[in-house]
């Protein structure tokens, strides 16, 4: 069993029949989320704030371009990554 530490409050469900568009609401939902402070690498850094709508996925992987997956999905026909989200 591996263990992590928590970087961020639990996010919900997310369903959809577009696969694109769901990993950008996704990925939206993470990057619009404050961060934890448990002691993890995000809250760690020295640009410490919430980091609320910071790319937190640039700044664990700085050298890693995430969006470049969607951009070709969406190049290759697989959906789109315009989506609504409708909590419930």
């Amino acid at each position: 069993m591996i263990v992590g530490i928590t970087m961020m409050l639990r996010l919900g469900i997310a369903a959809s029949f577009d696969p694109v568009a769901l990993d950008k609401a996704c990925a939206d939902m993470v990057i619009k989320a404050p961060i934890l402070e448990t002691g993890n690498r995000l809250s760690d850094a020295p640009h410490h704030e919430h980091l609320e709508g910071c790319d937190k996925f640039h700044l664990m992987h700085p050298d890693t371009n995430w969006q470049a997956g969607l951009e070709h999905a969406e190049k290759i026909g697989l959906g789109t990554q315009e989506y609504e989200l409708i909590t419930v």
